[in-house]
């Protein structure tokens, strides 16, 4: 180390190691000095009564929010068949089904009571039957015994009047075996509706799959067409279908994505595309969009549930953007009026009003269009604790 001369240590000269040592020491007091400056801040806060956000210009993916709910691949709806009270139910919903098994089961009660009676009508119109055909056999073979004796007698025997009677005898027996045969027909038809509304009384699976879900329950009248219950063949394979407007339909792109976020469920995101966009028989659209398969194990959703659809809309460039925060931000005491518009905060802390006209939206910004905005004025999105309700 380099020692001082005697010169240099009468006029108080320092070593470089003693020069370096102060540096550092003021190097540390200005970084005390500042952390405690911000930490001041971060305790005391500024004056200002308001938190706020810059105005920013860019892209914008808008999203439109819509319910919906879950369906699954070749879902049909089972109807009831006729009138009647429902006595049994396999189950309210959610479960596997096998074809042909009982869902939905309707009273039969007075059926079965109509069903007897007809079968009963049917013996008794059987038995008519027999008799009058054998009515019919013995005034037949009286007829033909009365022919014979006519040839022979050359129209002598028997009388006329005996001719006739035996010739009205028949005809009448074949009118009344007629009746008979068309007693025992409408007995057959009835007995075969009879035991069709037996069998339509018990509501089926058409094929095996997965009974999404029931809208009637035990004691319930219901009426011939009404709905009874859903069932889906592939429920692994899911869409959602959504109401939108006719608007709504102008703005999505062919194959839109979306997000589905399913009610409870918040680890079961999944994936969408729109498949098509279908117009209801009383009016308005609906979209489709078929959910994409899940990205891990444990997030299988189920046909029936209801979801939430984020549906990304055309990409909007180089636009005026705003928090939303922003757009429901009101002074105190004061009633946000149906004008859309902003806050901003001028250089003297005191907030100015500025009209704006609303576009597009992804969840969290949205597109505005003013004249008096600028990139980089700040927009209040709310009060700070410190001040709020003061």
């Amino acid at each position: 180390m380099a020692e001082l001369s005697p010169t240099d240590s009468l006029l108080g000269a320092q070593t470089p190691r003693r020069r370096r040592g102060l540096t550092v020491l003021l190097l540390v007091l200005l970084a005390g000095f500042a952390a405690l400056w911000l930490f001041t801040r971060f305790l005391v806060g500024t004056d200002s009564p308001y938190f706020s956000a810059p105005v920013e210009r860019g892209d914008l993916t808008p999203t439109l929010s819509l319910r919906g709910t879950l369906h699954g691949e070749g879902e049909v709806t089972i109807a009831a068949a006729q009138d009647g009270v429902v006595i049994s139910l396999a189950s309210p919903g959610g479960m596997r089904v096998a074809a042909g098994q009982e869902l939905v089961v309707l009273d039969t009660q007075a059926l079965a009571r109509s069903l007897e009676s007809n079968q009963a009508a049917l013996e008794s119109a059987k038995e008519a039957q027999q008799r009058v055909q054998i009515t019919l056999r013995e005034h037949q073979v009286r007829l033909d015994r009365y022919e014979g004796v006519w040839r022979k007698s050359g129209g002598r025997v028997p009388s006329l009047n005996e001719m006739e009677g035996a010739r009205a005898d028949v005809s009448r027996a074949q009118i009344d075996l007629s009746r008979a045969q068309d007693a025992i027909a409408q007995g057959e038809r009835q007995i075969e509706m009879d035991q069709a509304s037996m069998a339509n009384a018990i509501a089926r699976a058409p094929f095996a799959g997965y009974l999404v879900a029931c809208s009637v329950a035990p004691g319930q009248w219901v009426h011939a067409g009404q709905p009874l219950c859903t069932i889906a063949a592939n429920p692994e394979k899911l869409s959602i279908s959504v109401p939108i407007t006719e608007s709504d339909a102008g703005r999505m792109a062919a194959k839109a994505g979306a997000r589905v976020l399913v009610d409870g469920k918040s680890d079961a995101e999944r994936k969408a595309a729109l498949v098509r966009i279908d117009r209801l028989p009383h009016g308005g659209r609906e979209a489709v969009f078929a959910l994409a398969p899940p990205e891990k194990e444990g997030a299988a959703l189920l046909p029936g549930l209801e979801a939430l659809a984020q549906i990304d809309l055309a990409e909007r460039e180089n636009v005026l953007l705003v928090p939303n925060a922003a757009l429901t931000f009101s002074l105190h005491g004061e009633e946000r009026s149906r004008q859309s518009g902003v806050y901003v905060a001028g250089s003297d802390g005191a907030p100015r009003f500025v009209a704006v006209a609303l576009g597009a939206n992804d969840g969290h910004r949205s597109e505005v269009l003013s004249s008096a905005l600028q990139p980089g004025d700040q927009v209040i999105i709310g009060w700070r604790r410190d001040h709020k309700g003061s």
